[in-house]
């Protein structure tokens, strides 16, 4: 057989100048696009019925701003993605603002929010296919048809598909790769409108999840390989694209709080493994991590964490094996790089894309993630038809292809889609529910302390939520288990330890272990209270006054704005009689946590034990002013005005209390 020249497969400025490659096989767009998305539906159509699932929370029915619907949404501008305790991070409004929409339509209905992630995933998808058909106009139009078909099934996107949480990785790739359609436009056209309409989209990708900085290098590299752009006008390009995102980082810091993110080490150890070495070879394994999910997408779970994954120096196999393999394949870009073939492009775009979360400059949050490969993944979908065209020596921009050539190439694809099917398809069953998904991938998790830990505090809440006795004992020896397990895999996880020693206290009514639990939790975080205040506790319930007096303070001593320790701490001294001790702590808390209402009505209780009842409705009076929720103080207001004949404030607190109720049933709080 004569040897090929690969080199007639280049396309470099076809784009630019029109031409069209003459295939004998033309296929409407519109066809397409119907495929698609039948395609789409029939991989993800099992996701509608499924509910809430891993951190769904952060973005329905558990976010107060998001249920507020579209009146919060000035507020989510104003407001960070994430808000908790000790915890303020990202800024990612326009994912926020879909699902206060939907609160708004649809009451916080999942499988609305579910129906609403399948038809933004078809919306991307159709995208893809589009761009690719631009993109390749020179190649058989079975390649950008196949790549899109294998994007569309590939497993590693039911992550985000399946979890609405997730969605703001469609969005971002949306944005960006409509952010790279505006450029190439501009690049045919020269019309000068087209570069205000890329950074639009380029800024609706940032404010939807910054995972969008990937197409700062993968819009360049797409103008290079597929127009004749000159290389100022990619630097140009280049420049107003870095300029909005710097506007786009910086002029939200005028309004938004300050970042605050810890990066616990069981979410990715390299916040805390500082070699260069280690961080040079864990790289290289998370890369290879990477590839093998691409090839063979199974098991996939919903975290990974330490110690999925070996941290370790570049001397371990799978760092060598990955330089191997990243060696070979940055070989044959190079080598074809000047063709701008497209096997080049399409390794050169997975590299790219996948130096964001190979945490070789800045580990993510999480060490691996699913998620992370929903752009990468593109690279690998379009560089498989281009492989298999060259397996069965067919040249993708020959000018008529017969059927039967195509038969073979066709049969490789469908070899490698079906199966890929089949696992998307069932692995959307298991992002069902918390309890579904936990359970299922629990299996493949023995080595991720996150993940026991997760699942054990599921079960532990479970515990409390039932009247069986009997289903409340397996609960808790499950919930003991996967504690267990977590600590043995991160024997740090301070959490872990503490709840394990909650279990052992009210389950199984075993102190001593409960407390030897508490002490492992605080020693190992010397900065966590709770631990403190549950070994005060139940020191106070043993009458054990000074030792429980010892340990709130040092629960205060570690968390200076311990709300309940503080009242705790006030109503045991006022308990053993010390009416000034209590006072004292009372406003300590007052300063402590100048919003709180607790110090208030404590203070008014206090004066109300003492027959004092003038004061004590000073004092909560005072309370309802800082918080005007509080239904039963509402209510004992109300009744006491009444007594008085004061009417004008007995409606006053009554209007409160009946406010009050209807916000807490609307909340779904006692």
């Amino acid at each position: 057989i004569p040897k090929r020249d690969w080199s007639s497969d280049v396309c470099s400025s076809d784009l630019q100048t029109g031409r069209e490659a003459s295939t004998g096989m033309q296929i409407k767009s519109w066809k397409v696009l119907l495929f698609l998305g039948i395609l789409v539906f029939a991989v993800y159509g099992n996701t509608i019925p499924n509910r809430f699932a891993l951190d769904d929370d952060m973005v329905t029915q558990h976010n107060t701003v998001i249920k507020k619907g579209i009146k919060g949404i000035p507020e989510i501008l104003k407001t960070r993605y994430a808000t908790y305790p000790k915890q303020n991070y990202e800024y990612r409004p326009l994912v926020k603002i879909t699902f206060a929409i939907e609160h708004s339509l649809f009451k916080g209905n999942p499988h609305v929010s579910h129906a609403i992630n399948v038809l933004l995933y078809l919306l991307l998808c159709s995208v893809i296919y589009l761009l690719l058909r631009k993109l390749l106009r020179s190649y058989h139009p079975l390649i950008p048809l196949l790549a899109t078909a294998l994007f569309i099934v590939h497993p590693v996107h039911t992550e985000v598909v399946a979890s609405l949480k997730n969605r703001d990785e469609i969005m971002s790739m949306l944005g960006g790769l409509m952010a790279m359609w505006a450029m190439i436009k501009f690049t045919e056209n020269k019309k000068w409108w087209w570069i205000p309409v890329g950074l639009f989209f380029f800024a609706f990708g940032y404010f939807s999840k910054s995972s969008v900085l990937v197409f700062l290098a993968l819009i360049p590299l797409t103008l290079y390989f597929f127009t004749n752009t000159k290389w100022y006008t990619l630097v140009m390009i280049t420049l107003t694209l870095l300029i909005v995102l710097y506007l786009a980082r910086v002029l939200p810091r005028i309004y938004l709080p300050p970042t605050e993110r810890e990066i616990l080490y069981f979410e990715n150890p390299l916040y805390y493994e500082k070699g260069f070495w280690i961080r040079i070879g864990t790289a290289l394994t998370v890369v290879l991590f990477y590839l093998r999910l691409l090839v063979f997408p199974h098991p996939l779970v919903y975290y990974y964490g330490y110690d999925m994954i070996p941290v370790s120096g570049p001397g371990n196999v799978w760092s060598i094996l990955s330089l191997l393999i990243l060696l070979a394949m940055l070989f044959a870009a190079i080598k074809l790089i000047r063709k701008k073939h497209l096997l080049s492009y399409s390794i050169l775009f997975f590299l790219l894309s996948i130096s964001m979360y190979a945490n070789l400059i800045k580990p993510p949050p999480g060490i691996v993630a699913e998620r992370f490969l929903m752009v990468p993944s593109l690279a690998f979908c379009l560089a498989l038809p281009m492989i298999a065209f060259m397996i069965f020596r067919i040249n993708s921009r020959e000018n008529n292809i017969s059927r039967k050539q195509l038969t073979r190439p066709l049969i490789l694809i469908a070899v490698i889609m079906i199966p890929f099917m089949i696992k998307t398809i069932s692995r959307n069953r298991d992002w069902k529910d918390f309890e579904t998904l936990y359970t299922h991938d629990i299996r493949y998790l023995e080595n991720s302390a996150k993940a026991n830990s997760v699942l054990a505090a599921y079960l532990s809440d479970k515990i409390y939520a039932t009247k069986d006795q009997v289903k409340a004992m397996r609960y808790a020896e499950q919930s003991v288990k996967y504690y267990k397990q977590a600590i043995s895999v991160y024997r740090p996880y301070a959490t872990c330890w503490n709840n394990l020693g909650i279990i052992h206290y009210r389950v199984y009514r075993d102190t001593p272990e409960a407390i030897r639990c508490w002490k492992e939790a605080a020693l190992h975080d010397s900065l966590y209270a709770d631990p403190m205040y549950n070994i005060a506790i139940t020191h106070e319930n043993e009458q054990r006054t000074d030792s429980a007096i010892l340990y709130y303070r040092k629960a205060i001593s570690r968390n200076p704005e311990f709300t309940y320790a503080y009242s705790n701490l006030a109503n045991l001294h006022y308990k053993t009689g010390d009416l000034a001790a209590a006072i004292r702590v009372n406003q300590e808390l007052i300063i402590s946590d100048p919003a709180s209402d607790i110090p208030y009505v404590n203070i008014g209780n206090y004066r109300l034990l003492q027959n004092d009842t003038a004061n004590a409705i000073i004092w909560w009076e005072k309370a309802i002013e800082k918080q005007p929720m509080n239904r039963q103080l509402n209510s004992t207001l109300a009744k006491y005005y009444r007594h008085l004949g004061n009417t004008v404030k007995a409606e006053y607190y009554d209007k409160l209390a009946l406010k009050a109720d209807q916000y807490l049933k609307k909340n779904k709080q006692p």
